[in-house]
């Protein structure tokens, strides 16, 4: 980063030149790395199983076009329409000892699901039974402290990069949505970068905080 500009080099050799780096590349974020460090993440003793069904595979009728919440043993299921109603997906968050890797994409297997829901209600059985059986997929949730300073001359985070939510309040995406929103207007009102950044944080870091730390009391 300089007075003018900040460049991104990759892995592959290769390297782009800009005004502006808005990192905004998930809880993982390799450009907050630069800015802060590697921040420590504690496992919650939660682990989040997610898979979504097309709807005609269910029967009619099986859940209202409403968010439905079941509550269980040790764990909690939250299930909601995608795709004008034509996809359901499932998420169901399980107290667990066994920590895996942090992933959106790491697959469990359908016997393990299967076991974990076993006596919960005939919707939960009927969404379980009606799953692809290797798209199957849980992760562990780890919690991150909310950060002050996410922001350098001309570098800047959104999202998870910048604000890394649990989703026990549901607010992790609207979070990063109200990001874009507010840097896009800083760097509007503004025509120093630098400036535009601080407006930006400076309106973002309560509200962002407030939200990650209820969200991790939940």
């Amino acid at each position: 980063e300089s007075k003018d500009g900040v460049e991104l080099f990759f892995e592959n050799g290769r390297s782009v030149h800009g005004d502006l780096l808005i990192g905004a590349d998930g809880l993982k974020s390799a450009v907050r790395t630069q800015i802060v460090g590697n921040l420590p993440a504690t496992y919650t003793g939660d682990g989040a199983w997610r898979l979504t069904v097309p709807t005609d595979r269910l029967p009619p009728n099986l859940l209202e076009k409403v968010m439905s919440v079941f509550m269980g043993p040790e764990g909690h299921v939250v299930c909601y329409y995608l795709r004008s109603g034509t996809l359901l997906n499932f998420v169901g968050c399980v107290e667990t000892d066994e920590v895996s890797e942090e992933s959106w994409t790491k697959k469990f297997p359908w016997e393990q699901l299967k076991t974990r829901f076993r006596g919960w209600h005939s919707a939960i059985q009927a969404i379980i039974d009606a799953v692809d059986k290797d798209q199957c997929y849980r992760w562990s949730l780890f919690n991150r402290s909310p950060i002050r300073n996410w922001s350098t001359g001309r570098t800047t985070l959104l999202g998870d990069a910048a604000n890394p939510t649990l989703p026990y309040l549901a607010q992790g995406a609207v979070m990063a949505i109200e990001d874009g929103a507010v840097l896009t207007r800083s760097l509007g009102m503004l025509d120093s970068i630098p400036e535009a950044l601080q407006l930006y944080q400076r309106n973002r870091v309560d509200r962002t905080a407030r939200i990650v730390t209820q969200s991790s009391a939940n």
